[in-house]
């Protein structure tokens, strides 16, 4: 006989059992003493709901269908004892306490009972301690399957933990991220015994597609180079970094969902992405095709602990990969150099130029074009074995060719590169396709070269094996190659047009009469050809020394060491005076255009600033910036302004031994005034009218303390007034110094 009622709830009992309605089985064939229990719980204010059983088979049916709370049973029952519920209770699978409700029970059978796995027992006398036995007992289970739960979690954890340094020591068993990769998707099949895992990478396109499969996979060559559909529908959760779960198809699912499953004949999928710094890099894919599958927690947990681990190695190998590509680019770029040191045969040194870049790059075929006034022609050329096509010489209309080669194509990129990674695509003049055809160019990367802001023509190269796409380092790499190609040119063009120079300063030497005249028409011209021609050596000169001092062929000795600084060190000055020189005549020649614009004042003046603070610090000076609360912005020429700025601090750093250096700011009604004060040496009255003439220092003696090429405030005033302004000078032979850049506040 099955009976079912709720309690009432009244004034609460215990706190344990009021925490939400419990679910009791009352094994009992006198309703009278049911009622008395129920009584009894409900004068407790405990909120419950009952069943009583008076048979073995309806306590047995009750423990199969519900699931109770605790079982309160009477100790004498005609049919069956409650060592028979005990073990119903058991097999059941219900881990709840068992309590006694009898009228009599010695102390052998009660010792007996407990021993038997009977939780307690009550006197039916003595039945208003039900509610505390009960309490205790709830309380003692709620902490054995804690405990329980507890030793569960750490079996768990402690078996996912295995898992994981079994796939760790695996992945850190090789150095090759090939291997790393294929031993993961091998590992994470075994483990979580799945029918397929697919570690998915980007291809040359960006696009996510199947690189490796796990050994174990039926159909694991047919698996390689696949998109996954799902993967496209949910890329943007993947790139933020949250795992995707799918345990079952159905027919509401996303369209993309329902075609990957028909895709790859799988029921269900956890897709983890693998993110390094919000980086997405890879996703690793585990799929069940034999059956629908709940992922557990564990197994996400797993899958997610091992992702990061391969967005460490990917990341790693990334770096590495990176490192590789930047010093074959500078080995490159170095024996190019080389080259156009070692001669000044423009033939030799671009045939050099086209035959290192063709082994970088391991492409099939390089070219240097030339765009003339009527044709375009292929110059130079390197091919990487005799069977492919030559196209030295080649020749067609410029028209033709236009719309190919030209900056200004449609077909060209914004910074002038024509990258074509399929050819085919590209319309042919028609006039051209039978050669085009010959060529069986596949791909192509063409970077232009302007020899003195002039399009000359360009390098390009070009694959007839494989397509390939080019990646931003390697445009880089070759716009890098074409500056140098372009140096060569000019270096071809400017030797002849010194000697024609060389031969009509001498006609002109020897016409006395004009010989004044002609020295001051080549002043300028002479100036910046010679600044231009001596910047080249210079290049090597500093490029060289450097890669010395870096000591990537070897370590130096100490007088090495000295040497090489030396000469670095006496370049980079003759360098500092070849672009001084250089500015001065473009601006003497009223060639040098600003470019204007709004600046932070407080972001200028601190970049300065840092330039000196290691160098003061060193020297005990005190650098100090001051700036007025109402100055924010001003309107100059960015690189301009910083190069005035950073010559009066140099100037004031150099001539201050002890004390402070102070660039203070203030606005004006006019002008914002930059002023450099220092505590230095000082310039006396007679100096100060000279001190902004180039080459001018303040006396000889001080030329031989103090480094310095005379031509830093000349160039600094000439740029002052360039923006409409000036600098000013206040000195004190003995106290410093104070020089003031006037620099208006709207500019011409």
């Amino acid at each position: 006989m099955l009976h079912t009622l709720d309690g009432s709830q009244v004034r609460p009992f215990q706190e344990l059992l009021l925490q939400s309605t419990l679910h009791f089985l009352i094994v009992e064939d006198v309703m009278a003493d049911v009622e008395l229990m129920v009584l009894t719980l409900e004068t407790a204010s405990i909120t419950f709901t009952y069943d009583t059983a008076d048979t073995l088979s309806d306590c047995q049916q009750l423990l199969q269908q519900k699931t109770y709370d605790a079982v309160l049973a009477d100790y004498c029952l005609p049919q069956f004892t409650p060592y028979k519920a005990l073990k119903l209770l058991k097999q059941s699978g219900q881990e709840i306490p068992l309590i006694l409700v009898t009228g009599s029970l010695g102390e052998e059978a009660a010792v007996e009972c407990i021993k038997a796995g009977i939780t307690d027992y009550v006197l039916k006398d003595r039945l208003f301690r039900l509610p505390m036995v009960l309490a205790r007992s709830l309380q003692e289970f709620e902490l054995r399957r804690q405990q329980q739960a507890a030793v569960a979690q750490i079996q768990r954890q402690a078996q996912q933990d295995a898992i994981i340094n079994r796939i760790l020591q695996a992945m850190h068993g090789t150095l090759a991220l090939d291997q790393m990769l294929q031993t993961t998707a091998n590992k994470l099949h075994s483990v979580l015994e799945v029918s397929r895992c697919l570690i998915f990478l980007p291809d040359s396109t960006g696009q996510m597609t199947v690189h490796y499969v796990s050994d174990a996979t039926l159909d694991s060559d047919r698996q390689v180079g696949l998109r996954c559909m799902a993967l496209e529908y949910y890329k943007d959760a993947l790139a933020q970094g949250t795992q995707v779960l799918i345990s079952r198809i159905e027919p509401i699912s996303p369209p993309e969902v329902q075609a990957a499953a028909s895709q790859f004949v799988a029921r269900s999928f956890l897709m983890t992405p693998v993110v390094y710094q919000q980086q997405f890099l890879a996703m690793i894919g585990l799929q069940q095709c034999d059956r629908e599958r709940e992922w557990t927690a564990d197994e996400i947990s797993l899958v997610k602990v091992i992702s990061d681990q391969c967005a460490i190695a990917i990341h790693q190998a990334q770096l590495f990969h990176q490192v590789q590509q930047q010093a074959a680019r500078e080995r490159t770029l170095n024996l190019i150099s080389r080259a156009l040191n070692s001669s000044l045969n423009p033939e030799y040194i671009l045939q050099e130029i086209v035959r290192l870049t063709g082994e970088c790059f391991g492409v099939d075929r390089v070219i240097i074009y030339a765009i003339g006034a009527e044709q375009v022609q292929v110059a130079t050329e390197w091919r990487a074995s005799n069977s492919v096509f030559s196209v030295l010489g080649f020749k067609s209309s410029r028209s033709a060719w236009l719309d190919i080669l030209s900056p200004e194509s449609s077909l060209v990129r914004q910074d002038g590169i024509f990258h074509a990674p399929d050819f085919s695509q590209i319309p042919q003049p028609p006039d051209q396709l039978e050669l085009s055809q010959q060529m069986q160019n596949l791909s192509m990367l063409s970077v232009p070269i302007f020899i003195r802001d002039q399009l000359f023509g360009g390098i390009s190269l070009q694959t007839t094996v494989i397509h390939r796409t080019f990646t931003e380092e390697e445009i880089h790499l070759l716009e890098g190659i074409a500056d140098k190609a372009a140096i060569a040119l000019y270096n071809a063009e400017s030797y002849e047009r010194l000697e024609e120079l060389v031969k009509q300063r001498t006609q002109e030497l020897e016409q006395e009469k004009l010989l004044s005249d002609a020295a001051n028409r080549a002043k300028s011209e002479f100036l910046s050809n010679m600044s231009h021609e001596l910047r080249t050596p210079l290049t090597g000169i500093l490029g060289f020394s450097s890669i010395l001092l870096e000591q990537i062929f070897g370590p130096l000795n100490a007088k090495q060491q000295r040497y090489i600084e030396g000469i670095h060190s006496s370049g980079k000055h003759l360098l500092e005076l070849i672009n001084d020189l250089l500015d001065l005549t473009k601006i003497e020649a009223g060639k040098e255009d600003l470019i204007l614009e709004r600046l932070l004042v407080e972001e200028v003046g601190q970049a300065c600033l840092s330039l000196f603070r290691e160098r003061c610090f060193q020297r005990g000076l005190q650098l100090s910036w001051e700036i007025a609360p109402d100055v924010s912005i001003c309107i100059a020429d960015r690189r301009r302004l910083k190069q005035i700025l950073v010559n009066l601090l140099s100037n004031a750093v150099k001539f201050t031994d002890t004390g402070s250096v102070t660039l203070r700011v203030k606005q004006t009604e006019q002008a914002i005034e930059f002023s450099v004060i220092d505590t230095g040496i000082g310039i006396a009255t007679a100096d100060q009218s000279s001190i902004f003439q180039p080459f001018q220092q303040l006396d000889s003696s001080l030329n031989r303390k103090y480094e310095g090429t005379g031509l830093g405030l000349a160039l600094s005033r000439k740029l002052a007034r360039l923006h409409g302004g000036d600098i000013t000078l206040y000195s004190e032979l003995g106290q410093g110094s104070c020089f003031t850049l006037h620099l208006p506040l709207a500019p011409l």
